[in-house]
């Protein structure tokens, strides 16, 4: 008996940053070599016979503030069924302002993006992904608020009932069970095959896969 959530002719979106993108312009299929590109691969083998447009809208180094600036383009003329958002690690590493003073509007700007979705599309589901920062793959790590901006993304995932996908907690319970192991580029940031192939596993958990 099939559980996927997906079905034919359905169009999943995925949107955000560099960790999205993945070289996506380069790539002939514009999906990239990341999660994205691991998410469809594996889909597709699983379930041959469902046919699923995927479209990926990742720009490296975006942050939210860009999101919302193009989300009319991007996300609601593309018309999809299902929209996937992974925004927000940008937003961290460049903070100048105190979490007391820049993470409400950080908060308001990705309520806006959710909720013109809502209301602007006849969506049948978002994912929503953690943040996350792998201080053990960087020689001299940096201090981000990422635990903060991730209670908030728990926050609009309970308010907007959306798919959450823990790959903070994922990446945490990785490093412990494999300390010696490399889960990004050296920059604790963005994920080496390994990281993009863990990231696309907790997504699929979401999927019924």
């Amino acid at each position: 008996m099939e559980n996927l959530i997906f079905n034919s002719n359905e169009k999943v979106l995925f949107i955000g940053d560099s960790i999205t993108d993945c070289g996506r312009r380069q790539d002939e299929e514009k999906l990239g070599h990341g999660y994205v590109r691991k998410i469809t691969e594996l889909l597709t083998a699983k379930y041959p016979n469902h046919n699923i447009d995927y479209i990926n809208k990742g720009i490296g180094g975006d942050i939210v503030e860009g999101l919302e600036a193009r989300w009319d383009e991007d996300v609601i003329s593309e018309k999809p069924d299902w929209l996937s958002i992974k925004i927000g690690i940008n937003n961290a590493a460049r903070q100048t302002e105190s979490n007391e003073e820049y993470l409400p509007k950080w908060e308001s700007s990705y309520r806006q993006i959710l909720t013109r979705s809502r209301q602007e599309l006849e969506l049948r589901g978002i994912f929503m992904f953690e943040i996350f920062y792998i201080a053990e793959d960087v020689q001299e790590p940096r201090s981000l608020a990422i635990s903060e901006y991730n209670e908030i993304i728990h926050r609009l995932a309970k308010e907007f009932n959306t798919h959450l996908v823990q790959t903070s907690q994922s990446f945490k319970q990785a490093v412990n069970n494999r300390p010696n192991a490399l889960w990004t580029t050296r920059d604790g940031v963005h994920p080496n095959a390994t990281g993009h192939t863990l990231m696309a596993l907790e997504f699929l958990k979401q999927t019924g896969w």
